[in-house]
């Protein structure tokens, strides 16, 4: 191939990286679903202490059956959360769907208590959530919510995968050639006709391929983040 032909594959390599991010950052294709949309909880009361700010809510709705009220204290470097339920429970799970500043889902967290009393264990926040939403999953034999998150489509992860795995074919393509066309000078076309040259797009190919497949089998769906509670730290009143 001619020099202007290497050039102009390039600069389209270019432009289709840049479409590619662009694609990318639009289309969303991971971002999750959810089946709740967020409902303010009426503010009971805000208690301030030496080294937290506590916030107390009492729930609505369905949830208001289970868990009465609850609590998010903030301190300088951590949020937690702890929730006052109606009553003791063999077994209780519910999920904790976190929301920032401007009221947007960030997290969504699973807590499953066994032998809970009228309190839950204490669960850990994200630093970026301001509200929560309380989804009660399971009370004790009684079924409520099975899923928070509505699972992320495997078509969607493939895309996803393969957008990524050929961005990064386009990115070496463009890189093999700027070197080439840096460090080459009068001989840069001999370096582009050389097999070694080609031996570097076809591994740049492969390279791709091989990102595509581990990035789909390492794949782990965003649906639910669990986490497990401590020792109480905080009494409601």
């Amino acid at each position: 191939m001619t020099l202007f032909i290497w050039r102009f594959l390039s600069a389209v390599s270019a432009v289709l990286f840049v479409a590619g991010v662009i694609a990318l950052l639009c289309m969303r294709l991971l971002k999750n679903k959810y089946y709740h949309d967020f409902h303010e909880d009426e503010l009971l009361k805000t208690v301030k202490t030496t080294n937290s700010k506590n916030s107390i809510y009492l729930t609505t709705g369905e949830t208001a059956k289970f868990v009465k009220k609850y609590v998010i204290c903030k301190t300088l470097y951590d949020k937690f959360l702890v929730c006052n339920f109606t009553k003791s429970f063999e077994e209780i799970s519910f999920f904790v769907v976190q929301y920032n500043k401007h009221k947007k889902p960030i997290q969504v967290l699973k807590a499953t208590q066994c032998g809970a009393e009228y309190a839950s264990r204490v669960i850990a926040l994200s630093p970026r959530c301001q509200f929560v939403n309380i989804i009660i999953c399971k009370a004790d034999e009684n079924e409520i919510n099975h899923n928070a998150i509505r699972p992320l489509s495997m078509t969607k992860v493939h895309i996803h995968a393969a957008i990524k795995g050929f961005m990064l074919f386009l990115a070496l393509f463009v890189v093999r050639q700027t070197v080439i066309e840096l460090f080459g000078g009068i001989y840069t076309l001999q370096y582009l006709e050389n097999f070694l040259n080609y031996s570097a797009v076809g591994g740049s190919f492969a390279l791709c391929v091989m990102y595509y497949l581990v990035d789909v089998l390492c794949f782990r769906r965003k649906n639910l983040s669990q986490t497990n509670g401590g020792a109480i730290e905080y009494e409601f009143v």
